[in-house]
Formats: structure tokens, sequence, C-alpha cells
């Protein structure tokens, strides 16, 4: 328990000293993303249903009143939304419209179930797609990735695509799961976007994580 909590406060001094890394020890390697059929059996067998609880969403929390108030009345797309964990925290900020995708078509049908009568009014949709290779002709406000920002590639051809997506003013929202890999993350994503609002949440059961949003840089 001693050396978890060293190691926390460590990544959490670390997310804004880069000249930490050697005492960040990243193990194993990047893993290719799972495919759709991966992430439609864990949702079948409840690995998520966690996520639904209040003791996992102390991060949504911030990060959806972070965006409400950066962007009141936003045009909102979230990459990874799952069965809806952010977007039912995201809702009572009413946003103006509300687009999640994900590859999971079993997130997908739950989410649409679950968010049948905000469907029905036009308010929020749920698409299946790949977000690396996502396109549209819409243009949004914020673009937000809780939680699954690692699994989408090379960090900077994530940010350029998605940026593009952006209104004028727009950002970017997100949370990453407090490790050694996600600081890394976190120090690129620093210099290629401007940080508008960062923080760390913790959780009493011991887990943490980074919220942030950032503008693209001029």
């Amino acid at each position: 328990m001693g050396f978890l909590r060293l190691r926390r406060m460590i990544e959490i001094a670390a997310l804004d000293r880069p000249w930490m890394a050697p005492l960040l020890r990243a193990r194993g390697t990047d893993s290719p993303a799972p495919s759709a059929e991966h992430w439609d059996t864990e949702y079948r067998r409840g690995t998520y249903d966690r996520l639904l609880r209040s003791d996992q969403r102390h991060h949504h929390r911030l990060l959806a009143a972070l965006i409400a108030e950066a962007r009141p009345g936003a045009r909102l797309l979230e990459v990874g939304c799952g069965e809806g964990a952010f977007y039912e925290t995201m809702r009572p900020f009413a946003p103006a419209h509300y687009l999640g995708i994900d590859i999971s078509g079993e997130a997908i049908g739950r989410a649409e179930t679950r968010f049948a009568e905000d469907i029905a009014a036009g308010t929020a949709h749920f698409r299946r797609a790949d977000a690396r290779a996502f396109a549209t002709g819409d243009r949004f406000d914020a673009v937000l990735f809780p939680e699954c920002i690692e699994y989408l590639g090379d960090i900077d051809e994530v940010v350029t695509h998605y940026a593009g997506l952006l209104n004028p003013g727009g950002v970017i929202g997100l949370t990453m799961w407090l490790n050694a890999r996600p600081v890394r993350r976190w120090w690129r994503l620093k210099e290629i976007l401007a940080v508008q609002d960062q923080a760390v949440v913790t959780a009493a059961w011991g887990g943490a994580w980074v919220v942030g949003v950032l503008a693209p840089r001029p």
C-alpha cells in the first residue's frame, strides 16, 4: 500500500515535470487496439457495468462541469461513448446536441435503449463507428475522449483529425487513467494543444484520473 501511494504521488507530480521521466517505468508496450468483437464480448459479460456506479464517475462529473462552463449549450461529440456512462453525467447540463460513437455495436445498442427518450427528442444520437476512421460533415464545440484516446493510435494524428471537427473556439476534453503511460501521453498533448483546465481526480478506493480541457493552438 505504501508503494502504491508513493507511485501515485510520483505520477501526479510528473504531470507537469517531464524531467521526472526516469522515475516513470511504463510496464510492457502499447498493444494494438482491441477489436469490435472483443468489446462486444466484454459488454455482454458485464465487464463495464461498474462504470455506471457513482464511485466510478467522479472524473466524468468534473469533465462535464468544465465543458459546460467553457461551452454552455454545446454541440458535443463523444469518442468511445460505450453504453453512455459519460452522457448520463452530461445530460443535466443540457447540451444542444450530442453524438456518441463507439466501435462496439453491443454498447451502442445498450445506449440507444437507455436513452431512447433523448434520441426520440433529437437531443442525443449514438452511432457505431470506428473512431480511428470516423468522418462527418458536422462540426462540434467540444470533442470528448473519456478513457479512450489511448486506443486510437498516434496521438498527433488523433488530435489533428478531431481538431478538424471543432467549431471556432472549440475544445478537446478528456480523462485518462493515471499511470506512467498516460502521463507520457499527457506530456505530448500539452506540447500540441493549449491547456485550459487540468486536474487529478481520486476515488476512495484508490483510482485516479487525469482530467483535461485543451484547445488547438493558433
